[in-house]
């Protein structure tokens, strides 16, 4: 992905996208982790589609997404980020 196709994507990623994710994933959670979506299962969601193979590719690719969603969460009323240990 060139850094024109990723500032391009980035800007994509949108405090109403990044709700409508956070509601998938979450209804997907085992009922115990509910009320919670991973920023990881978030990006997935996010990069299905990319074709990033190795680790060089997607490395930039993914720092510049939690980027995004983290941004986009500070902007969405009932939703806060909260950085985990994993």
């Amino acid at each position: 992905m060139s850094p024109e196709e990723l500032d391009q994507f980035v800007a994509t990623i949108t405090p109403d996208r990044v709700t409508r994710l956070a509601w998938q994933v979450e209804a997907r959670q085992p009922k115990v982790n509910r009320g919670t979506a991973p920023l990881w299962e978030i990006l997935e969601e996010l990069t299905l589609d990319l074709a990033l193979g190795t680790a060089s590719e997607r490395s930039p690719v993914d720092m510049r997404l939690r980027q995004a969603i983290i941004e986009a969460i500070s902007q969405t009323d009932g939703m806060t980020f909260v950085e985990g240990d994993g």
